[in-house]
Protein backbone atom coordinates (compact mmCIF):
# COMPACT_ATOMS: atom_id res chain seq x y z
CA UNK A 1 0.00 0.00 0.00
CA UNK A 2 1.39 3.62 -1.10
CA UNK A 3 2.23 5.72 2.34
CA UNK A 4 4.88 8.56 2.83
CA UNK A 5 6.90 7.76 5.45
CA UNK A 6 9.42 8.97 8.21
CA UNK A 7 12.67 8.39 7.23
CA UNK A 8 15.05 10.02 9.85
CA UNK A 9 12.60 10.04 13.23
CA UNK A 10 12.22 12.89 14.97
CA UNK A 11 12.92 14.94 11.43
CA UNK A 12 10.24 17.05 11.30
CA UNK A 13 7.17 14.11 9.63
CA UNK A 14 4.70 12.68 11.36
CA UNK A 15 3.55 9.76 10.08
CA UNK A 16 1.21 8.40 12.78
CA UNK A 17 -1.09 11.30 11.44
CA UNK A 18 -3.53 10.72 8.68
CA UNK A 19 -2.74 12.14 6.50
CA UNK A 20 1.27 12.18 7.13
CA UNK A 21 2.63 15.82 8.16
CA UNK A 22 6.43 17.31 7.34
CA UNK A 23 7.62 20.54 8.49
CA UNK A 24 9.93 22.13 6.03
CA UNK A 25 12.11 25.03 6.67
CA UNK A 26 11.53 28.07 5.09
CA UNK A 27 14.57 28.64 2.89
CA UNK A 28 15.59 24.86 3.69
CA UNK A 29 14.65 21.53 2.59
CA UNK A 30 13.59 17.83 4.53
CA UNK A 31 13.46 13.93 3.32
CA UNK A 32 10.17 11.53 3.04
CA UNK A 33 9.92 8.66 1.76
CA UNK A 34 7.12 7.36 -0.20
CA UNK A 35 6.20 3.29 -0.47
CA UNK A 36 5.63 2.90 -3.80
CA UNK A 37 5.14 -0.73 -4.74
CA UNK A 38 6.02 -0.75 -8.61
CA UNK A 39 7.72 2.11 -8.17
CA UNK A 40 4.94 3.78 -10.85
CA UNK A 41 3.52 6.72 -8.94
CA UNK A 42 4.13 10.35 -9.84
CA UNK A 43 4.00 12.98 -7.32
CA UNK A 44 2.94 15.84 -8.08
CA UNK A 45 5.16 18.85 -7.59
CA UNK A 46 3.70 22.30 -6.76
CA UNK A 47 5.69 24.58 -8.65
CA UNK A 48 4.26 28.10 -7.21
CA UNK A 49 4.88 26.53 -3.76
CA UNK A 50 7.45 24.03 -3.20
CA UNK A 51 10.31 21.96 -4.81
CA UNK A 52 10.40 18.23 -5.01
CA UNK A 53 12.78 16.60 -6.35
CA UNK A 54 13.86 12.77 -6.04
CA UNK A 55 17.02 12.00 -4.53
CA UNK A 56 19.32 9.01 -4.37
CA UNK A 57 17.96 5.87 -2.93
CA UNK A 58 21.28 4.24 -1.86
CA UNK A 59 22.82 6.80 0.03
CA UNK A 60 19.54 7.70 1.90
CA UNK A 61 19.68 4.10 2.73
CA UNK A 62 23.49 4.06 3.91
CA UNK A 63 22.73 6.97 6.14
CA UNK A 64 19.58 4.96 7.63
CA UNK A 65 21.40 1.99 7.95
CA UNK A 66 23.88 4.23 10.20
CA UNK A 67 21.12 5.66 12.43
CA UNK A 68 19.71 2.33 13.34
CA UNK A 69 23.10 1.01 14.17
CA UNK A 70 23.86 4.17 16.44
CA UNK A 71 20.51 4.26 17.91
CA UNK A 72 20.48 0.16 18.65
CA UNK A 73 23.70 -0.16 21.01
CA UNK A 74 22.86 -0.91 24.35
CA UNK A 75 23.98 2.50 26.26
CA UNK A 76 21.31 4.30 24.67
CA UNK A 77 18.66 5.85 26.46
CA UNK A 78 14.97 3.15 26.00
CA UNK A 79 13.10 6.79 25.07
CA UNK A 80 15.86 8.06 22.89
CA UNK A 81 16.23 4.87 20.80
CA UNK A 82 11.80 4.55 21.09
CA UNK A 83 11.81 8.12 19.31
CA UNK A 84 14.44 7.66 17.04
CA UNK A 85 15.24 3.85 15.68
CA UNK A 86 14.48 4.57 11.59
CA UNK A 87 12.04 2.02 10.11
CA UNK A 88 13.91 -0.53 7.32
CA UNK A 89 13.00 -0.28 3.97
CA UNK A 90 12.67 -2.30 1.70
CA UNK A 91 12.80 -2.17 -2.68
CA UNK A 92 9.12 -0.11 -2.67
CA UNK A 93 10.83 2.55 -0.93
CA UNK A 94 11.68 5.83 -2.61
CA UNK A 95 12.87 9.12 -1.22
CA UNK A 96 11.83 13.01 -2.28
CA UNK A 97 13.69 16.05 -0.87
CA UNK A 98 10.95 18.77 -0.74
CA UNK A 99 12.59 22.13 -0.51
CA UNK A 100 10.45 25.39 0.96
CA UNK A 101 12.70 28.07 -0.73
CA UNK A 102 9.49 29.96 -2.80
CA UNK A 103 7.65 30.89 0.43
CA UNK A 104 6.29 29.87 4.01
CA UNK A 105 3.11 27.62 3.98
CA UNK A 106 1.00 27.85 7.21
CA UNK A 107 -0.81 24.97 8.97
CA UNK A 108 -2.85 22.71 7.92
CA UNK A 109 0.19 22.68 5.12
CA UNK A 110 0.16 21.96 1.14
CA UNK A 111 -1.17 18.45 0.29
CA UNK A 112 1.30 16.59 -1.50
CA UNK A 113 0.15 14.08 -3.52
CA UNK A 114 1.41 10.36 -5.04
CA UNK A 115 -1.18 9.63 -7.93
CA UNK A 116 -1.10 6.43 -10.20
CA UNK A 117 -1.04 6.86 -14.20
CA UNK A 118 -4.87 6.94 -14.23
CA UNK A 119 -4.39 9.52 -11.67
CA UNK A 120 -5.70 8.07 -8.87
CA UNK A 121 -4.75 9.60 -5.62
CA UNK A 122 -2.39 6.80 -4.05
CA UNK A 123 -0.82 8.88 -0.70
CA UNK A 124 -0.97 11.94 0.98
CA UNK A 125 1.08 13.99 2.67
CA UNK A 126 0.65 17.85 4.26
CA UNK A 127 3.50 20.06 3.86
CA UNK A 128 4.25 23.09 6.01
CA UNK A 129 7.33 25.45 5.34
CA UNK A 130 7.95 27.69 8.64
CA UNK A 131 10.02 30.66 9.30
CA UNK A 132 12.53 30.02 11.97
CA UNK A 133 11.54 31.53 15.44
CA UNK A 134 14.38 32.52 17.70
CA UNK A 135 13.91 32.29 21.71
CA UNK A 136 16.70 33.59 23.60
CA UNK A 137 17.16 31.42 26.99
CA UNK A 138 19.71 31.37 29.96
CA UNK A 139 20.61 29.27 32.02
CA UNK A 140 21.40 29.38 35.42
CA UNK A 141 23.00 27.17 38.10
CA UNK A 142 21.90 28.05 42.24
CA UNK A 143 24.39 28.50 44.32
CA UNK A 144 24.29 28.74 48.34
CA UNK A 145 27.00 29.39 50.40
CA UNK A 146 28.85 25.98 51.76
CA UNK A 147 30.88 24.52 54.93
CA UNK A 148 33.76 26.75 54.07
CA UNK A 149 31.74 29.73 53.04
CA UNK A 150 32.99 29.64 49.69
CA UNK A 151 29.38 29.25 47.17
CA UNK A 152 29.22 25.63 46.18
CA UNK A 153 26.32 24.18 43.89
CA UNK A 154 22.73 23.90 45.12
CA UNK A 155 22.31 20.96 42.70
CA UNK A 156 24.08 17.69 43.00
CA UNK A 157 23.74 17.75 39.37
CA UNK A 158 24.52 21.06 37.93
CA UNK A 159 23.92 21.60 34.32
CA UNK A 160 26.01 22.28 31.88
CA UNK A 161 24.67 25.17 29.62
CA UNK A 162 25.61 23.74 26.48
CA UNK A 163 24.75 20.33 26.78
CA UNK A 164 21.06 21.69 27.56
CA UNK A 165 21.38 23.98 24.91
CA UNK A 166 22.33 21.25 21.69
CA UNK A 167 19.54 19.20 23.03
CA UNK A 168 17.14 21.38 22.87
CA UNK A 169 17.66 22.54 19.46
CA UNK A 170 18.48 18.88 18.30
CA UNK A 171 14.30 18.39 19.50
CA UNK A 172 12.87 21.80 18.21
CA UNK A 173 14.78 23.09 15.14
CA UNK A 174 13.72 19.69 12.81
CA UNK A 175 10.22 19.20 13.99
CA UNK A 176 9.27 22.86 14.84
CA UNK A 177 11.92 25.45 13.11
CA UNK A 178 11.98 26.87 16.83
CA UNK A 179 15.79 27.60 17.76
CA UNK A 180 17.20 28.57 21.57
CA UNK A 181 19.50 31.01 21.36
CA UNK A 182 21.96 30.68 24.76
CA UNK A 183 22.22 34.22 27.09
CA UNK A 184 25.65 34.35 28.47
CA UNK A 185 24.72 34.06 32.10
CA UNK A 186 26.68 33.77 35.56
CA UNK A 187 26.03 31.49 38.41
CA UNK A 188 23.22 33.18 41.09
CA UNK A 189 24.16 32.98 44.70
CA UNK A 190 21.12 33.24 47.24
CA UNK A 191 23.12 33.59 50.54
CA UNK A 192 20.87 32.30 53.03
CA UNK A 193 23.57 33.80 55.97
CA UNK A 194 22.14 37.53 55.21
CA UNK A 195 19.03 38.62 56.74
CA UNK A 196 17.01 39.80 54.39
CA UNK A 197 17.58 36.95 52.67
CA UNK A 198 16.48 34.76 55.56
CA UNK A 199 13.34 36.98 55.72
CA UNK A 200 12.66 36.75 51.81
CA UNK A 201 13.06 32.52 52.88
CA UNK A 202 10.55 32.82 55.75
CA UNK A 203 7.96 35.04 54.06
CA UNK A 204 7.91 32.52 50.96
CA UNK A 205 7.78 29.19 53.05
CA UNK A 206 5.61 30.80 56.05
CA UNK A 207 8.16 30.74 58.68
CA UNK A 208 7.89 32.26 61.60
CA UNK A 209 11.11 32.69 62.78
CA UNK A 210 13.34 34.25 60.26
CA UNK A 211 16.68 33.77 61.73
CA UNK A 212 16.26 29.93 61.21
CA UNK A 213 15.02 30.09 57.70
CA UNK A 214 17.87 28.82 55.07
CA UNK A 215 17.44 28.02 51.38
CA UNK A 216 15.81 24.52 51.45
CA UNK A 217 17.34 21.20 49.32
CA UNK A 218 14.13 21.03 48.20
CA UNK A 219 12.73 23.74 46.07
CA UNK A 220 8.95 24.52 46.13
CA UNK A 221 7.70 26.34 42.95
CA UNK A 222 4.98 27.46 43.59
CA UNK A 223 5.92 29.47 47.29
CA UNK A 224 9.31 30.22 46.36
CA UNK A 225 8.99 31.41 42.47
CA UNK A 226 8.75 35.15 43.41
CA UNK A 227 12.59 34.44 45.29
CA UNK A 228 14.04 33.94 41.67
CA UNK A 229 12.17 36.68 39.42
CA UNK A 230 14.52 38.98 40.01
CA UNK A 231 17.62 36.31 39.16
CA UNK A 232 16.31 36.27 35.39
CA UNK A 233 18.70 37.06 32.93
CA UNK A 234 18.12 39.98 30.72
CA UNK A 235 17.95 39.80 27.61
CA UNK A 236 16.62 36.19 27.79
CA UNK A 237 12.86 35.38 27.33
CA UNK A 238 13.60 32.73 29.48
CA UNK A 239 15.81 31.94 32.48
CA UNK A 240 16.04 28.28 33.44
CA UNK A 241 17.23 27.64 37.24
CA UNK A 242 19.12 24.81 37.72
CA UNK A 243 18.53 23.46 41.64
CA UNK A 244 18.97 20.03 43.48
CA UNK A 245 14.93 19.05 44.46
CA UNK A 246 12.15 19.82 43.38
CA UNK A 247 7.98 20.48 44.42
CA UNK A 248 5.34 21.45 42.54
CA UNK A 249 1.78 20.27 42.08
CA UNK A 250 1.64 18.20 44.82
CA UNK A 251 4.47 16.24 43.46
CA UNK A 252 8.39 15.97 42.45
CA UNK A 253 9.10 16.38 39.20
CA UNK A 254 12.18 16.71 37.23
CA UNK A 255 11.56 20.40 36.24
CA UNK A 256 9.05 22.82 36.55
CA UNK A 257 7.26 26.09 34.40
CA UNK A 258 6.52 28.92 36.53
CA UNK A 259 3.46 30.39 34.52
CA UNK A 260 3.42 33.55 33.39
CA UNK A 261 6.85 34.51 34.76
CA UNK A 262 8.98 33.56 32.22
CA UNK A 263 10.99 31.06 34.50
CA UNK A 264 11.69 27.69 34.81
CA UNK A 265 13.12 25.37 36.64
CA UNK A 266 15.19 22.01 36.19
CA UNK A 267 16.53 19.52 39.22
CA UNK A 268 19.65 17.09 39.71
CA UNK A 269 17.15 14.13 38.65
CA UNK A 270 16.14 15.84 35.37
CA UNK A 271 16.84 14.11 32.12
CA UNK A 272 18.42 15.04 29.22
CA UNK A 273 15.44 16.97 28.13
CA UNK A 274 14.08 18.11 30.87
CA UNK A 275 14.78 21.47 29.51
CA UNK A 276 13.28 20.79 26.14
CA UNK A 277 10.06 20.28 28.23
CA UNK A 278 9.49 22.84 30.26
CA UNK A 279 10.37 25.33 27.09
CA UNK A 280 7.89 23.99 25.51
CA UNK A 281 5.49 24.70 28.72
CA UNK A 282 6.67 28.37 28.19
CA UNK A 283 6.01 28.61 24.56
CA UNK A 284 2.40 26.57 25.03
CA UNK A 285 1.29 29.98 27.50
CA UNK A 286 1.67 32.02 24.71
CA UNK A 287 -0.75 30.12 22.37
CA UNK A 288 -3.79 31.35 20.78
CA UNK A 289 -5.39 28.44 20.70
CA UNK A 290 -8.75 28.48 22.51
CA UNK A 291 -7.98 25.29 24.54
CA UNK A 292 -4.12 26.06 24.79
CA UNK A 293 -3.22 22.58 25.23
CA UNK A 294 0.54 23.27 26.34
CA UNK A 295 0.12 25.59 28.73
CA UNK A 296 1.40 25.53 32.16
CA UNK A 297 1.08 21.80 33.09
CA UNK A 298 -0.73 20.49 29.83
CA UNK A 299 0.94 16.93 28.78
CA UNK A 300 -0.08 14.53 26.03
CA UNK A 301 -1.27 11.41 26.45
CA UNK A 302 -0.96 8.67 22.77
CA UNK A 303 -4.52 7.02 22.60
CA UNK A 304 -5.10 4.04 20.13
CA UNK A 305 -7.50 5.06 18.09
CA UNK A 306 -9.43 1.77 18.11
CA UNK A 307 -9.31 0.91 22.15
CA UNK A 308 -9.20 4.63 22.86
CA UNK A 309 -6.96 3.45 25.87
CA UNK A 310 -2.78 4.72 26.01
CA UNK A 311 -0.46 3.73 23.51
CA UNK A 312 2.48 3.56 25.57
CA UNK A 313 4.80 2.60 22.81
CA UNK A 314 4.05 6.10 21.09
CA UNK A 315 3.69 7.87 24.32
CA UNK A 316 6.88 7.54 25.37
CA UNK A 317 8.16 8.87 22.55
CA UNK A 318 6.30 12.57 23.26
CA UNK A 319 8.57 15.50 24.42
CA UNK A 320 5.35 16.32 26.35
CA UNK A 321 3.89 13.44 28.20
CA UNK A 322 3.54 13.57 31.70
CA UNK A 323 6.19 11.72 33.82
CA UNK A 324 9.13 11.95 31.96
CA UNK A 325 10.05 13.85 28.92
CA UNK A 326 10.54 12.15 25.47
CA UNK A 327 11.87 13.52 22.17
CA UNK A 328 8.83 13.75 19.58
CA UNK A 329 6.67 16.66 18.79
CA UNK A 330 3.48 15.74 16.73
CA UNK A 331 2.79 17.46 13.75
CA UNK A 332 -0.15 18.43 14.44
CA UNK A 333 0.60 20.51 17.71
CA UNK A 334 3.53 22.12 16.29
CA UNK A 335 1.28 25.15 15.97
CA UNK A 336 0.31 25.28 19.58
CA UNK A 337 4.33 26.37 20.11
CA UNK A 338 4.30 29.08 17.09
CA UNK A 339 2.52 31.71 18.52
CA UNK A 340 5.54 33.22 20.67
CA UNK A 341 5.63 37.20 20.07
CA UNK A 342 9.77 36.67 20.25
Amino acid sequence: MAAFREVFRRSGIDEGRSPPGMVVPFGGSNIVALIDPGRKLKVDPNPHALGIKEIDGADTLRRVMQARETFSQPDIDPQLRAASLPATFNGDARFFEINGRIKPIAFPGLEVVARSARGTIEARLRVAVLREITVKVAFRNLMVPGSSGSPTFHAKKPCNEQDELLTMNNIWRPQANIRFERVPSDWVVIDDSQADVKKEIANATGMKDASLAILPDLIDVEKMKGMFVKHKVKGAHLTIFCVDKLFHNGGYPNGAFARGLDLAFICSQRGPNTSAHESGHFLGYYSKSPTKPWDSQGHTLEVDPKTRKENRAEDIKMLMRGGGAGWKIPFNLVKEFRDFPG
